[in-house]
């Protein structure tokens, strides 16, 4: 989202975005009326909702930009292949270039299409779930219809698919960033909400992220019975980009470190890297999906430099898009490792549960 945007929206605003704030309060009724249309619809079939023939878990939020869906996605995966199950994931492919319907990242085998196709986040997860099929689309349905067709799989993951209410799903999970669970509390354009807090009662499992040792400022009568769990992001190791080493994070103890990304939350990011034992002599942060030039590269390396900086560190998503390009300064991916607080029995029962309802069309 673009920093107007959110200049717009801040409760801190300044004297002149409130005309604005307010056209955006007047669009977001009408955005309720369309939303409760569209759920109406769906609720008495005039929209269809289509049914596969496997287990589909669907990973979302109720907010816009980043709660951590990706690596909680790839973290589902894992626990499925780890538990004898072969899982697919199904992503829209938020800015990639292509217009096919069905977009086959990784076959479980081999990388098939880069990030200027398909988007960054999609390449990222295929790179590191390499036994996974990854596919993208708009339609799930078609996407998870090819999976299940081309592909031995038992389980779809749906990232990023709590408003994809065509395609039916055995298991909703629904996310939130435990420091802002609903934003500013208003609805798009307003706010940073999708839906109405409400709408969290479709979901059957509920996940805090990027959870602190600070309580959760969340109204729990929202969410009733739901079971919850919480998690939480670590920096696990870095990777070197000229040779795809791994290296355990404490050789850049106490290193002067710069560090960029090109994420929905970059706060996040940033917060990891002080909570580790880097220091951290500069942080730039760019759009989310964010296209790197040469140029650009150049100038935040001189400003790196000139800030006492010997390491670069870049978001894993981030560093798809960075192949083949030279750097003057050491390059590292940092690889974050995603944990559960509290609720792992929770989470592995919800996941690992075969289907108990009987397929459809």
């Amino acid at each position: 989202m673009s920093e107007i945007f959110y200049k717009i929206i801040s409760p801190d605003r300044k004297w002149y975005w409130f005309p604005v704030f307010w056209i955006f309060k007047l669009i977001s009724f009408f955005y309720l009326l369309g939303h409760h249309f569209r759920l109406w619809a769906y609720r008495w079939g005039i929209f269809p909702s289509r049914k596969l023939d496997c287990r589909v878990i669907s990973v979302g939020n109720l907010t816009l930009g980043g709660t951590g869906k990706t690596p909680f996605v790839m973290m589902i995966a894992e626990t499925l292949r780890g538990n004898g199950l072969k899982p697919a994931i199904l992503s829209r492919g938020y800015s990639g270039k292509s217009g096919d319907p069905v977009n086959v990242v990784c076959d479980g085998k081999q990388m098939l299409l880069t990030p200027e196709w398909v988007g960054d986040e999609a390449v990222m997860m295929a790179e590191k779930l390499k036994n996974v099929p990854v596919l993208t689309g708009p339609d799930r349905y078609q996407t998870g219809s090819y999976a299940l067709e081309h592909f031995d799989v038992d389980t779809l993951v749906l990232d990023d698919g709590f408003q994809h209410l065509a395609l039916n799903r055995d298991l909703d999970i629904l996310l939130f960033d435990h420091s802002r669970p609903l934003g500013n509390g208003h609805l798009f354009p307003a706010g940073e909400l999708r839906e109405p807090a409400g709408e969290a009662r479709r979901a059957d499992m509920v996940c805090f992220t990027r959870c602190s040792r600070s309580s959760i400022e969340f109204d729990q009568t929202i969410l009733g019975s739901i079971p919850q769990i919480k998690t939480h992001l670590r920096l696990d190791s870095i990777i070197s980009m000229d040779d795809e080493a791994v290296r355990d994070a404490e050789i850049l103890k106490n290193e002067p470190v710069a560090a960029f990304c090109g994420i929905a939350k970059p706060e996040g990011f940033r917060q990891i890297l002080l909570d580790s034992p880097v220091q951290l002599k500069f942080f730039k942060a760019f759009p989310d999906h964010h296209s790197y030039t040469l140029q650009g590269i150049k100038e935040l390396e001189a400003r790196a430099i000139k800030e006492g900086a010997r390491f670069l560190l870049v978001s894993e998503k981030d560093a798809v898009k960075l192949k083949g390009m030279k750097f003057s300064l050491p390059l590292y991916k940092v690889v974050i490792e995603l944990e559960i607080l509290e609720g792992r029995e929770t989470f592995n029962k919800q996941i690992t549960r075969q289907r108990d309802t009987p397929f459809g069309t």
